[in-house]
């Protein structure tokens, strides 16, 4: 505490000040304590018996003394008499055994040895003196040595911070428990201890290095009373910050690690169950807290197990109804009435046998397994430590909290999810999702509670956001008293046991103890939820889990339309069952916001299929926010959440369609001419037309079970013919005999009318589903979350981080929830205007807003049917989040000097393994991954392996002169393309993530490739990809349906021709390149041979070795501006970004970069070209004229390459500092350096070539086509 701290501490604790002297008059004891500035004098009452053994205590030498001072002060004020307190007598120190003071001796009212008070400035010398305290007993234990009789020791320390005072002490018991010894006879007592080493050895042994940070000065705690025995809530807890939460996981974890608890899973559990005791103990002890360490004076293991015994038996059986058995010491003890007053050894050994059954077997807090009196001991240490950590704090709020959810993801890790399909929602997501939905409309529209479910609640943070949610507006539209009926309509569903503790927990935390927790599997019935009872489902179920199916009955499985897709029970597709468990639950107009993987909308699976069909049928979509890898931390996973509406008309809209159209087609005549009669419904044959571009009087013709040829001049009709002639059925039909044996004419009249039944069952389903989709209320609200990462945590408002310290989600705006700003949604106002969750919201009740030109990049509405694709033959209601442009039109407009015809017309796509089933799998073809593909458009190398090494795998097949494209991010964004050349036997296997093309006799495949190697047909491809992020794939039907113009052979040549001339340019740069590489690399080799100078970098004469400086997101500039320098960050080549302010002021000396933390890489920077280094990167500038900077830059590399400096092992300033480099004289440095500068701008020249290839190639294609 510094002097001018000290002085604002006076005034904050009401000295009157008069003349340069602050006084404090103390009235029950009619004495003063007083602070003379001018003298600079401490002041006390030593009228009044107090003793001051040395000057130097009382005056301003030491900024200690202040603390001496405000101890005093805080002793005075809580009862202890003048006479009482000492400062300063003197004994002999441990480690010095020089003489030595302690700070305050305090004698009880009987005038013996009460307390010893060692006082030190807050921050490092207080942590300095408690680390010797536990090495040794340090200063305090050689004190005891000297008082023997002194009941306790303290270490204290004190500062002004903020106008607050804030206090550190550790207060250590020389009492004897006397509980503990009886318990173990073989334990030392401190009545035992003849010396300083042996005191101390009690302590550590005995009393396990007990301390407590409580039971002097607490308001109640009287006088000379050391040490507490009782704790409240009011006086002993405070509420749960910020700062408290940051670091609790990780305080957490690090004590796992200290006792080695390799069952992180179990810890977590048994951590929830030390939460319920809490919770329990605040609710039913505020005013005798059991859930509290009452120190090694007042306590023991045992009792401080029993009480928590007590506490999780109250708990499970008030919050989870269910009924655990607790037997207390008492009850023990009660056992044996009869025996009280006499010594029984037969009584003494059952006690023993009792006591360890309730405390050696199956305890609820065990971190390690407890099997006898050594294992209890030892979980007790972790129990205890953990137990310090909550103790002081209060779990009973009314405000949101981050901590159990960030406890969830971190304990319940990798190997729970992959088995259970959980993870943790973040509580951003659960409020936008929750102030996204209708919950005003639906309160305030409805005479009874409305009911809520989230049947897969995990730890309860929809539950608690919902009830938050709903508090202010039933609160507004009903009354007070009527919050509780609506918590009472609040359901979880938790399959895991555990979860649904924490759920209840959690719960419980916030006051909304009437919610409903049922530990049960949500797939299956239960007698407390009803069938289309719920008014609202909010969820982010579970996926991928394996054999769930087996778990439920075959009756309740029959229940499910899903069902019928099953093959297999083994199945983990429990994310569909869980939609289709949502229309169950959910009453007609019901509205849901569920997370799910973005695999719902696309995967081809019959079961996914099934699942969009059950989405169609029975649910509105209001809209559809597709969410990053960024939003779920580790995971990755890419997903969607479906905001959507149960249909509300009975009889099922479903089934009502369906009819139709089955009238439709049964008399279309009496339809057509009625409009659909009471329906008036027939229009939808005309839009249907529309958006398919058919002729309608040439589409009437199926209706009327006519087959016009004319049919097949329309695409779509006939890729039907294709498929049905191609089909398994058509071609057994042809080869059977009864069908051979008929005439042409019967032949073709049955496969007609087969053909015509075919097409009928095609469009008949394309028919109903464009009706369902066709009649959604509203468009679809597509909100898309940005692809690139820096600006995906912008939108979501947070981020994840994984450094210990710091693990967990990370608001990008503060420590707290409300501090979050994005996109999204407003923690503090939910009827924000300017938010997403308000257009979802209003959309909800067709009310549709205009959406804000800055949401226009993310945000869009969409007809339901532009995003299905109905021109398919394999329509398997594919939910495309794009909107359903018709690119293969389009993208090569500008050509239109000659027809564009369909690839798919001239080229053949993805050919069969079946062309090589009869090949002898003993010879060798080429295999070719997907990093054996240049982004430069050819393949550069190929690895010979024999065929049936390669033929049952998943690879793709492909053949000489083919064409391959990467069809997945980033590869295909990239142009990792190719023409398949050059193949062992002509044949080649590679990743499985190519798409294949193979020409006809139409068209050149240099030409195809020529058009598809473009940056244009890239983009355009990255629009329609499909899949979780990291995984987006391309479809192969983008590719098949590009409308390409199709010139005469001899046009396709001389583009070959004239694009081959590019090629051959950029052959000849990348050797130039190449060669200009090597140069460089030998130049800089033979200048190392010649070295004869060796400089240690660490010599800060001739270096100058620094890192840069952390910079904030909101600072990073994405574009250079003519203000702003380049921010370098790990990555020393690429610009990190741009910022306006700078670092280092003198640009006046080369510069050598290297990533700190990165993949290794060195950098050189030429002077006067200024720049920021970001804390990932160092910066070396040489001061004397002794190592070029180049030369220390391709030096530096190599030195960074031996010590193998990477992502895992970091090149610190130390490391780099420790580097010796080797160095011809300057003189050779500077001639080869200049060298260096002609041919990097002979490499620029080449890169050059390189980079306007591309637009080159562009060029011909425009000059031709």
């Amino acid at each position: 505490m510094k002097l001018e701290d000290f002085k604002k501490l006076l005034v904050y604790l009401e000295f009157d000040l008069k003349k340069d002297v602050f006084t404090k008059h103390f009235s029950q004891f009619d004495c003063d304590l007083k602070v003379d500035l001018k003298n600079g004098k401490l002041i006390y009452p030593i009228e009044k018996g107090f003793i001051v053994n040395s000057e130097t205590t009382s005056n301003f030498s030491s900024n200690e003394n202040f603390v001496v001072f405000e101890c005093v002060h805080r002793l005075l004020s809580q009862g202890y008499k003048p006479e009482s307190i000492e400062l300063e007598p003197s004994w002999k120190l441990g480690h010095s055994n020089k003489s030595g003071r302690a700070d305050i001796f305090i004698k009880n009212l009987q005038n013996q040895p009460l307390l010893i008070i060692e006082c030190k400035t807050a921050g490092k010398e207080f942590e300095k003196a408690w680390k010797y305290t536990l090495e040794d007993g340090g200063q305090l234990f050689s004190y005891l040595e000297q008082e023997k009789a002194v009941e306790f020791i303290a270490l204290y320390a004190s500062d002004f911070i903020n106008n607050e005072i804030v206090t550190s002490q550790k207060i250590i018991s020389h009492k004897d428990n006397e509980t503990i010894l009886l318990e173990n006879k073989e334990l030392k007592s401190f009545t035992d201890a003849k010396n300083v080493k042996e005191r101390y050895k009690v302590w550590k042994d005995t009393y396990k290095l007990e301390f407590t940070e409580k039971g002097i000065f607490e308001e109640n705690i009287q006088a000379y009373q050391i040490g507490k025995d009782k704790y409240t809530l009011d006086i002993d807890t405070k509420p749960i910050d910020a700062t408290d939460k940051k670091g609790k996981y990780h305080q957490f974890r690090t004590i796992l690690r200290k006792y080695n608890v390799s069952r992180r899973e179990n810890a977590f559990e048994v951590l929830v169950n030390l939460f319920l005791c809490k919770i329990v103990d605040e609710t039913e002890n505020p005013n005798d807290l059991k859930f509290y360490w009452k120190g090694i004076a007042y306590d023991s293991y045992f009792d401080l197990v029993d009480r928590l015994q007590e506490l999780y038996k109250i708990g499970m059986d008030k919050f989870l109804k269910q009924d655990i058995v607790y037997i207390s010491n008492k009850d023990i003890d009660k056992a044996f009435w009869t025996m009280k007053q006499k010594r029984n050894a037969t009584k003494d050994t059952i006690k023993d046998i009792f006591r360890q059954l309730k405390f050696f077997k199956g305890l609820d807090f065990e971190f390690i397994k407890v099997h006898n009196q050594q294992g209890f001991d030892k979980n007790a240490k972790i129990l205890l430590e953990i137990i310090q950590m909550w103790q002081g704090l209060r779990l009973l709020t009314t405000e949101q909290n981050q901590f159990l959810g960030d406890m969830f993801e971190f304990f319940l890790d990798n190997g729970i999810k992959q088995s259970e399909g959980q993870f943790f929602t973040p509580v951003p997501i659960c409020k936008f999702i929750v102030s996204s939905l209708p919950l005003e409309d639906k309160i305030s529209n409805s005479s009874e509670p409305i009911k809520a479910i989230d049947y897969a609640c995990g730890a309860g943070h929809f539950l608690n956001e919902y009830a938050l949610n709903i508090t202010p507006i039933v609160k507004k539209h009903k009354n007070e008293n009527a919050v509780n009926e609506y918590y009472k309509n609040i359901y979880g569903i938790e399959k895991e046991d555990r979860l649904a503790k924490v759920a209840k927990v959690s719960a419980f935390m916030y006051g909304q103890d009437e919610i409903n927790i049922i530990d049960a599997d949500a797939l299956d019935n239960h007698k407390e939820i009803k069938e289309q009872s719920f008014d609202c489902l909010v969820a982010n179920p579970p996926f991928a889990v394996e054999d769930f199916l087996l778990t439920l009955d075959e009756e309740i499985r029959e229940q499910y339309e899903l069902i019928e897709t099953i093959n297999d029970l083994g199945n983990k597709n429990i994310q569909c069952f869980f939609i289709e468990r949502a229309k169950q639950l959910l009453a007609p107009n019901g509205v849901a916001g569920i997370i799910v993987p973005s695999s719902i909308l696309n995967n081809s699976d019959n079961t996914h299929i099934k699942t969009r069909e059950i989405l169609l049928k029975y649910f509105d979509f209001v809209s559809i926010v597709e969410l990053g890898s960024q939003t779920f931390g580790k995971t990755g996973t890419n997903t969607v959440i479906l905001f959507i509406k149960r249909k509300g008309l009975k009889p099922e809209v479903a089934t009502h369609f369906k009819n139709r159209i089955d009238d439709f087609f049964e008399d279309w005549e009496s339809e057509k001419s009625s409009n659909g009669g009471a329906y008036q419904d027939a229009n939808i044959i005309g839009s249907y037309c529309n958006h398919l571009d058919i002729d309608i009087n040439l589409y009437e013709k199926i209706l009327q079970n006519i087959l016009d040829v004319k049919l097949f001049d329309v695409e779509i009709f006939a890729e039907y013919k294709k498929s049905y002639e191609n089909s398994t059925e058509i071609k057994n039909l042809k080869d059977k005999k009864q069908f051979k044996d008929k005439s042409s004419k019967e032949q073709k009249e049955e496969l007609e009318e087969k053909l015509l039944k075919y097409i009928q069952k095609c469009e008949k389903e394309k028919l109903y589903f464009y009706m369902l989709s066709f009649n959604n209320p509203t468009k679809v609200l597509v909100v898309k979350s940005p692809s690139d990462n820096k600006e995906q945590k912008n939108f979501l408002g947070y981020e994840w981080k994984g450094r210990n310290g710091s693990e967990g989600i990370h608001y990008l705006n503060g420590d707290n929830i409300n501090d979050i700003q994005t996109p999204l949604f407003d923690p503090k106002n939910r009827d924000n205007q300017e938010k997403i969750s308000y257009l979802i919201r209003e959309h909800f009740s067709d009310n549709t807003k205009t959406i804000k030109d800055e949401y226009k990049e993310n945000c869009s509405y969409i007809n339901l049917v532009d995003m299905i694709d109905f021109k398919r033959v394999n329509f398997n209601k594919e939910i495309n989040l794009n909107f359903k442009q018709d690119v293969s039109s389009t993208i090569f407009n500008i050509f239109n000097r000659y027809p564009k015809i369909k690839l798919s017309k001239i080229v053949a796509t993805n050919p069969s393994k079946k062309e090589i089933s009869k090949i002898d799998e003993n010879i060798v073809v080429s295999f070719i991954e997907m990093a054996s593909v240049s982004n430069d458009g050819f393949i550069q190398t190929k690895i010979d392996r024999p065929l049936k090494e390669l033929k049952k795998g998943s690879f793709t097949y492909f053949a000489e002169d083919d064409i391959i494209i990467a069809k997945i991010t980033p590869s295909m964004e990239n142009g990792k393309c190719g023409i398949a050349r050059n193949l062992t036997n002509k044949l080649a296997l590679g990743s499985s993530e190519f798409h294949v093309l193979r020409c006809s006799e139409d068209i050149l495949n240099e030409f195809l490739f020529a058009l598809l190697n473009n940056r244009i047909v890239r983009l355009e491809a990255e629009k329609v990809m499909t899949g979780a992020s990291g995984h987006r794939r391309v479809p192969i039907y983008f590719y098949e349906d590009l409308l390409i113009p199709l010139p005469p052979l001899e046009i396709q040549n001389k583009i070959v021709k004239d694009c081959q001339k590019v090629d051959d340019e950029v052959s000849k740069a990348n050797e130039i390149i190449e060669q200009s590489k090597q140069n460089i690399e030998n130049g800089f080799l033979e200048l190392f041979s010649n070295a004869t100078h060796s400089f240690k970098l660490s010599n800060d004469d001739i270096f100058d070795v620094s890192i840069g400086k952390r910079v904030l997101a909101k600072e990073i500039e994405e574009n250079p501006s003519d203000e702003a320098i380049t921010v370098y960050s790990a990555n020393v080549f690429e610009p990190f970004g741009y910022i306006k302010k700078d670092l280092l002021k003198d640009f006046s000396k080369d510069s050598v970069l290297w990533g700190i933390d990165g993949d290794w890489m060195v950098n050189f920077i030429p002077k006067e070209k200024p720049f920021y280094p970001t804390d990932h990167c160092g910066v070396v500038r040489i001061k004397q004229d002794v190592l070029h900077g180049r030369y220390l830059a391709w030096a530096l590399n190599k030195a960074g390459i031996e010590f193998r400096f990477s992502r895992a092992n970091r090149a610190s300033t130390e490391r780099i500092k420790g580097m010796v480099i080797k160095a011809p004289s300057f003189e050779e440095q500077n001639k080869f350096a200049l060298e260096v500068e002609k041919l990097e701008k002979n490499i620029s020249e080449a890169q050059k070539v390189i980079n306007g290839a591309k637009v080159k190639k562009e060029d011909i294609l425009k000059k031709y086509l």
